[in-house]
């Protein structure tokens, strides 16, 4: 019977113990309301810097200049050296505009930035691209690009593509 009330008496000791935790954890919680709202802030009203700004925007150009066929644009924003990896092939930057050049012009490209991260001069960033063909097929994988800035111009040096 004593073991019964030893057993009790700790298990009334925890039951406090935890009711005290929980009351002070939200007295420091009231105290610093940050800690209790957590806003998801859509992408227009995070702030970047002026690099990842730069980035993506590229981005954001790059479905509608894969769309007409704007060789300059791809001439700008990859280096000459630039290759394309994808299903154990490499091609380089003019393989890859002419593949561009000779896609019919009413796919609808998107290449989304997933993730952007910068390293001085140079940058890696995980996109999804995407493919919406006339008839409703839709081809999606994800990417790896790596960039470098030469000057004040960003330009990719390479790209990975996983499908």
């Amino acid at each position: 019977m004593n073991k019964f009330f030893v057993h009790l008496f700790v298990a009334a000791i925890c039951f406090a113990f935890s009711v005290s935790v929980t009351n002070l954890s939200k007295l420091f919680r009231s105290e610093n309301s940050s800690l209790d709202l957590i806003a998801v802030q859509p992408v227009k009203d995070l702030v970047f810097s002026e690099d990842e700004y730069q980035l993506r925007e590229i981005y954001r150009e790059y479905g509608p200049a894969q769309m007409r066929h704007d060789r300059g644009f791809f001439e700008r924003i990859e280096t000459d050296d630039f290759r394309l990896f994808f299903n154990n092939r490499s091609i380089s930057r003019e393989e890859d505009i002419l593949w561009m050049e000779s896609t019919p012009r009413d796919i609808i490209y998107n290449n989304e930035p997933l993730e952007i991260k910068i390293f001085g001069n140079s940058a890696m960033a995980r996109t999804y691209f995407e493919l919406r063909y006339p008839d409703g097929h839709i081809q999606a994988w994800e990417t790896i690009d790596v960039w470098t800035k030469r000057g004040n111009r960003w330009q990719i040096r390479s790209t990975t593509a996983d499908y």
